[in-house]
C-alpha cells in the first residue's frame, strides 16, 4: 500500500472567468515540486486535482497552487490515505480510493462553509480539527494578500534571499522585505513548518 495526499480544488465563481482553461493549464504546468507524483490538471469543468507523496509533507504546495491560479480563487479539499502501488496513474482523474473520497468530501464541506477555503480529511476527526484550525488561520491571512505581496513571497521563498528576489522583481530589497512583512510571511512559514512536522501523528 502507498500513502498519498490528494488535493482537489474548485474555482470560485468560475462563470465570471470564461475561457480560463487554456491559460490555467499553462500555469499549472509550471507548478513543480519533488513531492508531486501526479501533476495538477483541470477536469470536470472548473476543478483541479493533483497528488503528493505520503502525508502533505510539503504544505507549501497549497500556496504554490493558489499562486499559480491567480487571479482565480480556489476552495481546496485535501484527503490523506492509502492506495495500491499499481493504482498510481499519470492523471489523478483516472484513480480512486479512500484518499480521493476524503478529498471530495472535504471539498464538498468547504463549499458549504462561509469563511473556510481549505479543509483536510484523514479519517481521524480530532487530528483533522487541529490541522484545519491551522489552515483556517493561513487562509485568513493569505486571503488579504495583494498581487505584489503574492509575488514578493513567492519569489523570496523560491530564491531564499531578499537580494535575489529584488533582482527578479526589479525593486529594492527593502521593498521586498516590506511586502513580505505585510503579508505576515514569517507567520505563514512557521505554520507551514508545523503542518509538515505533525505527520508523525498519523503513524
Amino acid at each position: 500500500m502507498r500513502k498519498i495526499t490528494v488535493i482537489t480544488a474548485d474555482i470560485i465563481d468560475s462563470r465570471n472567468h470564461p475561457n480560463f482553461e487554456k491559460s490555467l493549464s499553462a500555469k499549472l504546468a509550471k507548478l513543480d515540486h519533488p513531492a508531486i507524483i501526479s501533476t495538477f490538471s483541470i477536469s470536470r469543468g472548473d476543478e483541479i486535482q493533483g497528488i503528493t507523496e505520503g502525508w502533505l509533507t510539503a504544505p507549501e504546495i497549497i500556496r504554490y497552487l493558489r499562486y499559480h491560479c491567480r487571479p482565480l480563487k480556489l476552495r481546496i479539499g485535501i484527503g490523506f490515505g492509502a492506495i495500491e502501488d499499481d493504482e498510481i496513474e499519470k492523471s489523478s482523474w483516472l484513480m480512486n480510493g479512500p484518499p480521493f473520497y476524503l478529498a471530495r468530501t472535504a471539498l464538498e464541506e468547504v463549499q458549504k462553509l462561509r469563511d473556510t477555503l481549505t479543509l483536510i480529511k484523514t479519517g481521524e476527526s480530532e487530528f483533522d480539527k487541529f490541522v484545519n484550525c491551522i489552515w483556517l488561520l493561513i487562509d485568513t491571512i493569505q486571503d488579504r494578500w495583494t498581487d505584489e505581496q503574492w509575488e514578493a513571497v513567492h519569489i523570496y521563498d523560491s530564491n531564499g534571499t531578499y537580494e535575489e528576489a529584488s533582482k527578479q522583481l526589479g525593486i529594492s530589497m527593502q521593498n521586498v522585505q516590506k511586502r513580505c512583512k505585510a503579508a505576515r510571511w514569517n507567520q505563514i512559514n512557521q505554520a507551514e513548518k508545523i503542518l509538515k512536522e505533525i505527520q508523525s501523528y498519523l503513524g
